[in-house]
């Protein structure tokens, strides 16, 4: 099976995704993904720092502070209802406003305020990982040239970033793959499969020790 990925701006096919979805389940991602946090989904604390460890997270103290000084003025139940590939062009914009208002607080990009978010709603918010989605998904010159991992705050990147992977998980050409890996993965939501073959296509490839946000 193969999957097109690239939002129609770059276009990959990427080949033997049921074997990058069954790798993946050795991979510490893996555990991630699968561990219920205790913490209430609805509120943003400072222990939910605590399992990005486990996909390379560089939590700092002060991502510890910021997320113990600004976490209640993210209103998770203000978030748009529903999974990534079933909300509106303007549910978008208003989820990456938030994904944005996150990763501007001090010790936090991107990278750990969706490894933070994406814990409280699964379905709805992608992993944007430094390397792996703006350093190499959204990069033309990738692989030929080494992801960036440069730490983005940016509110239009990150809206663009959540646009390319709902164009990829709604294509028509790619439908009966996603059908069938999520059938190998039932209790992954869509955009966790996503990350799951993009991640193990993304290191297959990088060739280089992996350093993320």
């Amino acid at each position: 099976m193969e999957l097109i990925l690239g939002a129609r701006h770059i276009d990959r096919v990427i080949s033997g995704v049921e074997d990058l979805l069954l790798q993946y389940r050795g991979d510490i991602g893996y555990e991630y993904l699968k561990y219920a946090p205790l913490i209430p989904s609805n509120i943003l604390v400072p222990e939910d720092l605590a399992v990005t460890l486990l996909v390379n997270s560089r939590a700092s103290v002060k991502a510890f502070q910021s997320l113990q000084k600004h976490g209640k003025d993210i209103k998770l139940d203000e978030l748009p209802m529903g999974p990534l590939e079933q909300i509106s062009d303007t549910e978008i914009s208003i989820l990456a406003e938030a994904i944005a208002k996150v990763a501007s607080w001090p010790g936090i990009a991107a990278s750990v305020a969706t490894k933070v978010l994406h814990k409280k709603r699964p379905d709805l918010i992608p992993i944007l990982d430094n390397q792996a989605i703006f350093g190499a998904y959204m990069n033309r010159d990738w692989p030929q040239k080494r992801s960036s991992d440069e730490s983005i705050k940016d509110q239009i990147r990150i809206e663009e970033a959540l646009r390319w992977i709902k164009i990829d998980l709604t294509r028509p050409e790619n439908e009966k793959t996603w059908i069938s890996l999520k059938e190998n993965e039932p209790s992954l939501s869509l955009i966790e499969v996503f990350d799951c073959v993009w991640w193990e296509h993304f290191r297959t490839n990088e060739l280089v020790a992996i350093r993320t946000d």
